[in-house]
């Protein structure tokens, strides 16, 4: 009898954690914190400047693999939605500098080939990791036009992006 309410117990988390995969319920519907980042070229991305634009916040680290094998899927959903509105901050949860960040895509063939052109951030103080209350990465945060959060997700299978890419043309009213 016990076996079988362990199973049950089990069958049900795994089903409230599965259908809170997406969304992080504890964030949603929430003013995002503001923020003010600088990327690996020097351009500056603040929220408040960024009003009436999806804005995607996704925290990644250089030896993070689930990471790494996100940014394709990110880079196609900018090719497809930046002209529209969508802009995506890759902000970098290792602590490291822009040179380190740019010399890591000049160098290593698994980062090269994954073609991002959307900006990188460097977060040497954590500042946007203690913001957001990144636990783990990859971190997707987000934000509709008007600063909201709309999605937090830490994680990321294969597949995802199809989720993603939903979320993102329901905030652009596509």
């Amino acid at each position: 009898m016990k076996k079988g309410l362990v199973s049950i117990a089990v069958l049900v988390l795994s089903l409230v954690l599965f259908s809170n995969a997406y969304a992080d319920e504890g964030w949603v519907g929430k003013p995002s914190p503001d923020f003010s980042v600088e990327d690996t070229n020097g351009n500056t991305y603040t929220l408040s400047d960024l009003k009436g634009k999806v804005v995607w916040v996704n925290f990644w680290g250089l030896r993070c693999g689930p990471c790494v094998r996100e940014l394709p899927a990110l880079e196609a959903l900018n090719k497809k939605y930046a002209e529209k509105g969508l802009v995506i901050l890759g902000v970098n949860a290792d602590g490291v500098d822009s040179n380190f960040i740019k010399k890591s895509f000049d160098e290593r063939d698994d980062l090269k080939q994954t073609g991002v052109t959307f900006p990188l951030v460097p977060d040497l103080e954590f500042v946007m990791i203690d913001s957001f209350e990144l636990m783990g990465a990859p971190l997707n945060v987000i934000i509709d036009k008007n600063g909201f959060v709309q999605f937090h997700h830490e994680g990321y299978e294969a597949g995802d992006e199809t989720h993603y890419e939903e979320v993102v043309a329901k905030l652009l009213g596509e």
